[in-house]
């Protein structure tokens, strides 16, 4: 494994020696962490969390994103999930007092769809300096799995707070196999999932594209949420969970300061 490149255990879970010459792909880490379940209560109540930047929407989420989970943004073409990936990833640099983390982003761009002009904007919007709100979000391209996976291993060593995959699907939309492509994106779920819950860190991942979520029914284990974007016409956007016993769901708006309630 050392001559893969694995220096920790987390990087021996994330090389398959099955795939050599695709070092990239992922398995589900092996080192189990054991806590007692007085340390897990101590930790419940400990969370930290991410405002989205709309109220409807944390309080669908239960009081925003919670560091130590990973939440699915799922909908069509056009329904915001890149806008709120940009706006998350200036939400977390607010002081906690305002919902943020005092922290920095990563932003895994799979598909050339980054735009810092839109990072400077919803940074004006929420009185941040603009120039110093786009330094602290990292912007590494990932449009392969084993780039995909490069990323995610330099994860524990960024500082960031914050873990964006925009979108998880492109780099697993295998054209050999549908089923193939969600079981990886299930191993890669698993990993981030790792990642989240050692690392306190929120992450998200867009993983729709082109009508089909990639990760159901295999990453539905290491998700912890998924969210439902739909977009109803001018501008305007329903979310909702991503399943059909969802508890409610909340109308936004796409503007130049970001994703916005819509009343």
């Amino acid at each position: 494994m050392r001559r893969l490149g694995a220096r920790s255990p987390l990087d021996a879970a994330l090389l398959d020696p099955d795939l050599a010459s695709f070092a990239g792909w992922v398995r589900v880490a092996v080192e189990p962490r054991f806590r007692s379940g007085l340390e897990v209560m101590a930790m419940r109540v400990a969370v930290e969390r991410l405002s989205t930047g709309s109220l409807g929407l944390d309080r669908l989420l239960g009081g925003g994103l919670e560091a130590g989970y990973v939440t699915e943004v799922a909908g069509e073409f056009g329904a915001g999930k890149t806008q709120l990936c940009h706006q998350l990833a200036v939400m977390v640099q607010l002081p906690r007092e305002k919902g943020g983390l005092s922290g920095k982003a990563l932003y895994v761009d799979t598909e050339g769809t980054f735009r810092p002009e839109r990072v400077l904007s919803m940074a004006r919007f929420r009185g941040l300096d603009p120039e110093l709100a786009l330094e602290n979000v990292l912007v590494v391209e990932a449009p392969s799995q084993v780039e995909l996976a490069e990323a995610v291993m330099a994860v524990e060593k960024l500082g960031v707070q914050l873990v964006l995959v925009d979108s998880i699907a492109f780099s697993f939309a295998s054209p050999r196999s549908v089923g193939e492509a969600r079981r990886a994106w299930g191993r890669m779920a698993a990993v981030l999932k790792r990642l989240a819950l050692w690392g306190g860190l929120a992450v998200v991942v867009n993983a729709e594209r082109g009508g089909r979520v990639v990760g159901d029914p295999y990453a539905s284990m290491w998700v912890d949420k998924r969210v439902k974007l739909e977009p109803l016409g001018g501008g305007l956007v329903e979310a909702h969970f991503a399943l059909p016993w969802s508890p409610g769901k909340c109308k936004l708006k796409i503007a130049e300061g970001g994703i916005l309630p819509a009343d």
